[in-house]
């Protein structure tokens, strides 16, 4: 009969740059949500008689499909991935502020050629000045953590080989930009102006990496993850370095 039938059909989805195999069975109905959706039901509609079988976007309209996709994304401080020593201080739920001292690392990954985001700082104890350091890690976990708890290596080198160290005042915003399409490059700024001496930018770094800053010990200070455009107080020295978007919104 004919729910009986396992039909086999070939969708071409230009807008994805690939080609889907999709099975239509009776049991397993599969709603394909692409911009090229009248294509995809134009194609399926000359293999199926829709007198029994309809496609539904399950009630989305494409503005709501449209909306979800532009919405702004919400990144924060990865616990699992800084060390216990440091503390995540809760705003509003956005648990971008960061406190105590070691390695902190965001949630996001850096998967765009350009990208853009600030810090800043908060420095405790009356000090004039101290010295944090900005970039990008590679992923940590707790394991990492123990293992150089028990080096001899100074903390300060614990996931700190792409970073910079920038001497900060209480309320220094620093800006970082990365480049990934040629050779990988990050440069640092201080309240919007390029840093030029040493410390102001690295290269050649490889691997996953993740935005990343490093607390003092004994700074009493803290640093604030600005990650979206309504955020930044200085914003990105050139349009064509865009805030962070996690890798399922690149898909």
């Amino acid at each position: 009969g004919l729910f009986e039938r396992r039909y086999q059909v070939r969708c071409e989805v230009s807008c994805l740059g690939i080609q889907n195999n999709t099975y239509i069975h009776h049991q397993h109905f599969l709603a394909i949500e692409t911009n090229k959706m009248g294509q995809c039901c134009s194609c399926i509609g000359r293999y199926l008689p829709f007198s029994s079988i309809e496609m539904s976007t399950g009630g989305v309209t494409d503005d709501e499909l449209l909306a979800n996709e532009e919405a702004v994304q919400v990144h924060s401080i990865d616990v699992a991935m800084s060390a216990p020593s440091i503390s995540i201080v809760d705003n509003n739920d956005l648990k971008n502020t960061v406190s105590g001292f070691g390695l902190a690392l965001a949630d996001v990954p850096v998967e765009q050629d350009r990208a853009y985001w600030e810090w800043r700082v908060k420095v405790g104890n009356g000090a004039s000045n101290t010295t944090f350091m900005f970039g990008v890690s590679n992923k940590r976990n707790s394991k990492f953590y123990e293992i150089l708890a028990e080096s001899t290596i100074p903390p300060e080198r614990h996931g700190t080989k792409f970073m910079g160290a920038v001497s900060v005042s209480d309320g220094d915003v620093v800006g970082v930009a990365v480049q990934q399409s040629e050779i990988p490059m990050i440069q640092l700024y201080l309240n919007g102006e390029m840093i030029l001496q040493d410390g102001g930018s690295v290269s050649r770094f490889r691997g996953t990496v993740f935005p990343a800053v490093y607390v003092p010990d004994g700074s009493s200070g803290s640093a604030t993850f600005l990650y979206s455009e309504d955020q930044y107080i200085h914003g990105p020295p050139s349009p064509d370095l865009t805030p962070l978007i996690a890798e399922r919104s690149l898909m």
